[in-house]
């Protein structure tokens, strides 16, 4: 029934909806729209400002999420890594999460986390909010690298990494909020909800 949760999360993640659930959200899931042009991957990264491609995503997923009740608000979501303007992705294989660890050693990089949300009866009005944190990586020993890779946490997450794994201890948050890392921004939601209910 609509009146049982708040709002459909279009999303495949297992993170999101613990966020959503840590935060006492009422939601229930749905199939997301397709996040890729047709022909794309998800382990292949697009070319373009990789801000906008999570925006992109986000919107694609939104809007074409599979969703019942047309009344309900739908929320979908993408984070991207952001390495000096360049997406790292999500890492096809042990090897390439080394590559991608190896690249953000001793930098610091971006997080975007891009949110869309629309109610399907009034699709003329989507809204939408980037949140963007700051991270450090430090410079691992080959030791520590070797056993976050042996955990297997990194698998599914753009960069290779989760900043929230408990098998690495070489990413910290600089600036920005920590949800928006592990790849949702829950007061980003709770804004675009009481955006969406302005206007019924």
């Amino acid at each position: 029934m609509a009146e049982s949760f708040d709002l459909y999360l279009a999303s495949k993640s297992p993170r999101r909806r613990e966020l959503l659930t840590q935060a006492g959200m009422r939601f229930a899931c749905c199939e997301p729209g397709e996040e890729y042009e047709a022909g794309g991957s998800e382990l292949d990264c697009e070319g373009g400002d990789p801000m906008a491609l999570a925006q992109l995503r986000a919107r694609r997923k939104a809007l074409h999420a599979q969703v019942v009740a047309a009344d309900v608000p739908v929320l979908a979501v993408d984070t991207v890594v952001d390495l000096a303007g360049s997406e790292l992705g999500k890492a096809a294989d042990r090897d390439a999460a080394a590559a991608l660890l190896a690249r953000l050693a001793g930098h610091e990089h971006r997080v975007h986390t891009a949110h869309c949300l629309f109610i399907p009866a009034d699709p003329e009005h989507v809204f939408e909010e980037t949140a963007t944190s700051i991270v450090l990586c430090g410079s691992p020993t080959a030791a520590r690298v070797t056993r976050y890779l042996d955990s297997d946490q990194w698998r599914g997450k753009a960069g290779g990494y989760g900043i929230q794994d408990t098998q690495q201890d070489f990413l910290r948050l600089v600036s920005g909020s920590f949800d928006t890392v592990v790849g949702l921004h829950v007061a980003a939601v709770l804004r675009l909800l009481q955006a969406a209910r302005a206007r019924t």
